[in-house]
């Protein structure tokens, strides 16, 4: 698996401190400073495995260190057949589309998300779920599995919010509101596109609103 997430501003750094915490032996990681458009098409080129990527994100891109472009419309034939988990603002709409009618897999967003709270209190929390994201995705081979894998993923993140109201029990003075956000944002604005699929999937529960940020 390529891990890509670039480090430059307070919700990459929070990403970047996540990241850091799941790349597992073997895998191919493209972190911080080394997370360059150029560094990741040299690595998609040469190997044909999963992209995780955690970044910044517009419509029709995903941006690399310092704000650059990383992956555009003119980099699908590169990313070709592949499955790919983005968590970035936006990229569930046209470049999570485009990805899909190239063949790929796409895991995106739709509106913006926030980035993890990185704080020692909740990033083991974030380290679970996002854990649990980087072993499910590559192993959904079917809609029912695909839908299983959103159920649980909607369930870890109910369950860290039932712990983060604890610990705001014990001691009142925490912010847990970027937290909440983010938990929120993970299951409810996830969306994924499958090959010649004209509409993403999403949990059942997920809301649709009309205006999203």
């Amino acid at each position: 698996m390529i891990f890509f997430v670039p480090g430059y501003d307070p919700a990459t750094e929070s990403n970047l401190a996540v990241a850091e915490q799941i790349v597992h032996e073997g895998s191919h990681p493209l972190l911080g400073s080394r997370a360059t458009r150029a560094e990741l098409v040299a690595m998609l080129t040469r190997e044909a495995v999963p992209l995780f990527a955690m970044a910044h994100g517009r419509s029709d891109r995903v941006l690399a260190q310092g704000g650059e472009t990383a992956l555009a419309e003119s980099d699908m034939p590169v990313l070709g057949k592949r499955l790919v988990f983005t968590y970035a603002c936006h990229t569930a709409t046209a470049l999570g589309e485009m990805a899909a009618k190239n063949g790929a897999v796409w895991w995106g967003y739709t509106g913006a998300v926030t980035a993890p709270d990185s704080s020692a209190e909740f990033l083991p929390f974030f380290v679970e779920i996002f854990s649990y994201i980087r072993d499910a995705f590559p192993n959904a081979s079917s809609r029912v599995e695909l839908a299983r894998i959103l159920g649980r993923l909607a369930e870890l993140c109910w369950s860290a919010e039932q712990r983060m109201t604890d610990l705001l029990s014990e001691n009142p003075d925490l912010n847990v509101v970027p937290a909440y956000l983010c938990l929120s944002h993970i299951w409810q604005r996830l969306r994924v596109w499958g090959p010649g699929e004209g509409f993403p999937l999403m949990h059942p529960e997920a809301s649709i609103p009309i205006f999203l940020p």
